[in-house]
């Protein structure tokens, strides 16, 4: 079954842990990410209380104190505390596209090394077209007579996902599938009890939460430098010409689909896997 990881946009213990599933990522350990809006209460006007300031001040240090050499760049709190609810929105929409890994990738160092506030779903679209959109030299195609990247395209909504349009001007999904991943994820997370974040599930079940997360996953990541660290195994039926095998580990691809892939009705509508896909 894989990894399971539970975790907000807004908490410096999920970015520390957003890091090491990175690495787990590019070792082919196969990790679901599902993000959650662990915070529902948080202000949509990006104002916080010097009481608030110091609490994430805390978090900060608590989780600079497990960091591995070379991570959490973020020195101090972001001086505005997000309100997540857009950004989860973003993720699970991303899920569909094949880019939920960038994404969450961005939107975690908007808020931790920019130090931005995405309360705002208009700042959390500016990601999404970044991402799925990039930017390109206009020169190559002034004097061009072939089309501008989307001109006439006669899919519209592709094209409006293209642009940032996943998520709606309050912040929520934009389509059906999307709003059901994200209840189904909320859901499961309130039925382990709403433990602080982040939360990780192994692969037997085991839940670990909070600090015991980001230890479990420093583990990992050290099993996976030394490969140490199986996916699903290979089952043999019977012996080899050569010799007789038991199962053998093969790791399982998670790279995302490209950004120019568009979701199929066949993909599954609250899936959090990384695979082409958390």
């Amino acid at each position: 079954m894989g990894l399971i990881v539970y975790a907000d946009f807004n908490d410096p213990a999920c970015y520390l842990a957003s890091q090491r599933i990175d690495e787990l990522l590019e070792r082919a350990v196969p990790v679901r990410w599902r993000a959650v809006e662990h915070e529902r209460g948080l202000s949509l006007l990006g104002t916080a209380t010097p009481a608030d300031q110091g609490r994430r001040a805390r978090e900060l240090a608590e989780a600079t104190r497990l960091a591995l050499p070379g991570e959490l760049p973020a020195q101090a709190p972001p001086p505005v505390t997000t309100n997540t609810r857009a950004a989860v929105a973003a993720y699970a929409e991303a899920v569909a596209d094949g880019v939920q890994d960038e994404i969450r990738r961005r939107l975690f160092g908007a808020i931790w090394t920019g130090r931005q506030d995405l309360t705002s779903a208009y700042a959390v679209r500016r990601i999404i077209t970044d991402v799925m959109y990039p930017r390109a030299p206009v020169g190559p195609r002034r004097c061009s007579s072939l089309p501008q990247p989307m001109t006439g395209d006669p899919d519209q909504a592709w094209a409006t996902r293209r642009l940032g349009g996943t998520i709606a001007p309050d912040g929520g999904p934009l389509t059906t599938a999307g709003m059901l991943r994200l209840r189904a994820w909320r859901e499961e997370w309130c039925a382990l009890g709403r433990p602080r974040l982040p939360v990780l599930i192994d692969a037997d079940g085991t839940v670990h939460t909070a600090a015991a997360a980001l230890r479990r996953l420093a583990d990992l990541v050290t099993r996976a430098r030394t490969g140490g660290v199986t996916t699903q195994p290979r089952r043999c039926t019977g012996p080899t010409p050569t010799s007789s095998r038991s199962a053998v580990a093969v790791p399982i691809s998670l790279r995302p689909r490209s950004v120019s892939a568009r979701p199929t009705a066949s993909s599954s509508p609250i899936s959090g896997t990384s695979v082409s896909p958390g």
